[in-house]
């Protein structure tokens, strides 16, 4: 049995438990001295009275605090990782680079930076993970593959995760709000809101499969669903001229400048 032990209890740490909950052979607890009784007895997991219980009780340890916390926290997994230094930290700290947390924790603390998105709670998230130079070639494989279990996940450079953050991690919230203009749109034209709502999100769920499936690029897919003169590619091309693309462009580089105060 794999413990998984929680510190922090907010948004990403319950998406995160939801993903794992059905695997059998994982053991689930949880710290957070506000929330954690409430999140631990909503999702069916145990609560622990400290961070010292739930470091020692766990085999993986999730860092699930705000990244303003870490230096409240730090003091006490510095001195737990001198009593056993093979304890795995992940951290979902947004901004919190590997050197950083080495230099809160240690020189050779076992640390893993990811950055799950929310859909991990339905197996349908994307994560990207970076390892400490610490840990060894099995460890970042059954680490590795923890987090394939809720989606997708992609080894990649910390340079990287800034940008990311912006397209994974904020990007659930564009998606909603395109799915929500959608249906307005369709409102405004004659449709009941909740018809338009159901529409939209069937659409855009369907859209997403047969994407994913798909071997066409998402702009060869979209011409391949336009008649030349017809009524997609009239809308098509007011997309274009409305400027889409460079409004999607100007939200991720938004969201990357405001991440980048974090660091």
């Amino acid at each position: 049995m794999l413990t998984i032990g929680f510190i922090g209890a907010g948004h990403m740490a319950q998406a995160m438990i939801k993903g794992w909950r059905d695997l059998a052979e994982v053991r689930q607890i949880v710290y957070a001295p506000n929330s954690g009784a409430a999140v631990a007895e909503q999702l069916q997991i145990e609560a622990v009275a400290s961070i010292e219980e739930t470091f020692m009780q766990s085999d993986l340890v999730i860092l699930a605090i705000p990244p303003k916390a870490l230096a409240e926290v730090a003091p006490t997994l510095q001195m737990l990782l001198m009593l056993a230094p093979q304890k795995i930290i992940t951290s979902v700290l947004g901004g919190v680079s590997i050197s950083s947390l080495q230099s809160a924790l240690g020189s050779q603390a076992q640390i893993v930076r990811t950055l799950p998105n929310v859909n991990v709670a339905e197996k349908e998230g994307y994560t990207a993970i970076a390892f400490a130079g610490t840990l060894d070639a099995a460890t970042r494989g059954a680490v590795f593959g923890l987090f394939t279990y809720f989606g997708r996940a992609d080894e990649l450079p910390e340079e990287q995760f800034g940008a990311i953050s912006a397209l994974a991690g904020s990007g659930p919230a564009f998606v909603a709000a395109f799915v929500n203009a959608l249906s307005a749109a369709a409102v405004a034209q004659g449709i009941e809101s909740e018809v338009a709502d159901k529409v939209a999100l069937q659409m855009v769920n369907g859209t997403m499969k047969v994407l994913s499936k798909h071997e066409q690029t998402p702009t060869e897919f979209a011409h391949s669903v336009m008649t030349p003169g017809g009524s997609t590619a009239a809308g098509w091309s007011t997309l274009e001229s409305e400027g889409f693309a460079k409004t999607i462009a100007k939200t991720i580089a938004a969201t990357m400048q405001k991440n980048s105060e974090f660091d």
